[in-house]
């Protein structure tokens, strides 16, 4: 098994909560790539991309994900946006696997509502509505995670301990299936 684990998917989708558990399950580090842009700049993602603009945060979230791609026993859970970074991708699925965690927009959009810190983590990609956001967002990044996914995994109905089985399961296995 590569011994790298890549978590993509939305926000709110559940990548840090899931990712931890999964570090823990397999006795690897944990990284989550908005706290380390976070500790590399020295502000939050919303002072970061009120200051730099989104291409600034994706500029140092970039240089974070390419100096990820050399540690070993490690779960990684990227920022929504990290997909974005396409030709990193390749680079990366070399060292690891990467993993999808999937819910519709409407989950995801009650789940940013009914979180009290999510304005401050979770800056406005657009300006719109959270859920018209969420709904226009996740269509065009569903291609690009399901492209750059080796595993994908709905977060909609599964407690926190069975996403994490599931993901050994399917790493486990010698050739990878994609559930939906």
């Amino acid at each position: 098994m590569k011994e790298i684990i890549f978590l993509i998917g939305f926000r709110a989708v559940g990548k840090t909560t899931v990712g931890r558990n999964l570090a823990d399950r397999l006795g690897y580090s944990f990284f989550d790539t908005d706290l380390l842009i976070c500790a590399k700049k020295g502000a939050t993602v919303e002072e970061i991309v009120r200051a730099e603009g989104w291409d600034g945060f994706r500029r140092c979230e970039q240089e974070v994900l390419q100096g990820l791609g050399d540690q070993s026993r490690c779960v990684i859970a990227t920022g929504g946006g990290a997909v974005l970074h396409q030709h990193l991708w390749l680079l990366l699925k070399e060292h690891g696997h990467v993993v999808w965690l999937t819910a519709d927009s409407d989950l995801l959009c009650q789940r940013m509502l009914a979180d009290s810190t999510s304005a401050s983590q979770r800056p406005s990609l657009s300006e719109k509505d959270l859920c018209e956001e969420v709904r226009e967002i996740l269509a065009i990044r569903e291609p690009l995670y399901r492209q750059t996914a080796d595993i994908i995994v709905d977060t909609a109905t599964s407690s926190v301990a069975e996403i994490v089985e599931r993901i050994v399961e399917e790493l486990d296995r010698p050739e990878k299936v994609i559930h939906t």
